[in-house]
């Protein structure tokens, strides 16, 4: 294997706050958990050039730009599901390259990373959070494509999806030839009140 760079992570923070704003404190912890996910996911794609971001190893069809965007699209996807709000038409266009269906296809370029970062923070900032704030009842359950669903198991959903893709992108990301050391704040939370 050849020699690799590493660029040390930004530590996992445990001790989060919930978001200000939101009717249902769980559902403003969740949100702040998703929002701390996604900075994980900016701090491993940041230093990356553009090559780095559009690598597809051997014929995975995958690369870490359309993971990033994916994430967005996704995330974006199970709000409207759920809410019902619709995001802007043009954020809409920049997502779809995100689209699973699209996955069969070899990717095209969604941008360098500063383009990645802004289009996930857009989602989640102007899109996602908004649309979940005034949520009371995370509880309730919905049908959504035939399956029961409520927006507590949505938002875990979320959170194991950002995980799951920031583990291919870190591995992408080494496969390309640089590596990305994990690192961690002190694992101590105060309880709850």
């Amino acid at each position: 294997m050849e020699k690799t760079t590493l660029k040390t992570g930004r530590p996992r923070r445990y001790e989060l706050a919930p978001l200000a704003g939101f009717a249902n404190r769980d559902l403003a912890l969740a949100a702040a958990f998703l929002q701390e996910l996604a900075e994980r996911v900016y701090d491993q794609i940041s230093d990356l050039p553009l090559e780095a971001l559009d690598y597809v190893p051997a014929a995975s069809r995958i690369s870490i730009s359309r993971l990033v965007v994916h994430l967005g699209w996704a995330e974006a996807n199970w709000v409207q599901r759920l809410t019902g709000s619709q995001p802007p038409q043009e954020l809409a266009q920049k997502l779809a390259l995100g689209h699973l269906e699209r996955f069969s296809a070899t990717p095209v370029s969604a941008g360098g990373a500063a383009e990645l970062i802004a289009l996930c923070r857009r989602v989640q900032r102007e899109y996602s959070e908004p649309a979940l704030r005034g949520i009371a009842d995370i509880d309730s359950e919905l049908e959504r494509e035939h399956q029961l669903v409520n927006l507590r198991g949505v938002m875990s959903q979320l959170a194991w999806h950002w995980s799951y893709h920031s583990g291919q992108i870190g591995l992408i990301r080494l496969l390309w030839g640089s590596d990305y050391q994990w690192t961690s704040e002190k694992r101590l939370i105060a309880p709850r009140p």
